[in-house]
């Protein structure tokens, strides 16, 4: 008698198991859960997350790609003095990033602080400065009258005269 119980459950078992599977194989798949609205699909390597970034800045951004920028955001500048800080901070918003965004080297290291591009090329314009190799002559000057623009598109409370930047203005 022991021996038909063991059968009979070992088949009942055998029968959910075939069950179960039947129930899996041919059941319609739930569509994968998408996140919430508001998060972003973050792209693994940079470029893609560069290409992202790029990608939703409006159309016409001549005016945020020439912005003036008191500070060149990520170098350190404490070597300098107030005159040389300045003079770095004209040929930062002068000159433009070789790296193919667009924008000036101060408003490139703005925007992506990882650029291979923008990042030596303001330590080797800071050197040059500190060095007085590079003339004022040609240099953009700062606007009379600004308020900078953060990366978000907000306003900053820096005024053109860069007081909180320790920037003085000189001619």
């Amino acid at each position: 008698m022991k021996t038909s119980w063991i059968g009979v459950a070992a088949v009942f078992a055998l029968l959910a198991g075939v069950a179960v599977w039947v129930s899996e194989t041919h059941a319609p798949s739930a569509p994968p859960s998408r996140p919430p609205a508001g998060d972003l699909d973050m792209p693994a390597d940079s470029e893609s997350i560069v290409e992202q970034a790029l990608a939703q800045v409006p159309v016409d951004s001549t005016e945020l790609r020439n912005r003036w920028l008191d500070t060149v955001p990520g170098l350190n500048v404490s070597m300098l003095s107030a005159a040389q800080r300045e003079r770095l901070v004209r040929v930062a918003n002068s000159r433009r990033c070789t790296c193919g965004c667009g924008f000036t080297v101060a408003t490139c290291r703005a925007f992506d602080a990882t650029c291979p591009v923008s990042g030596p090329y303001v330590e080797e314009l800071r050197d040059s400065v500190r060095r007085n190799l590079i003339p004022a002559a040609g240099l953009r000057r700062r606007p009379t009258c600004f308020r900078e623009r953060a990366p978000g598109g907000g306003r900053r409370a820096d005024h053109a005269r860069g007081a909180a930047a320790g920037v003085r203005r000189s001619g």
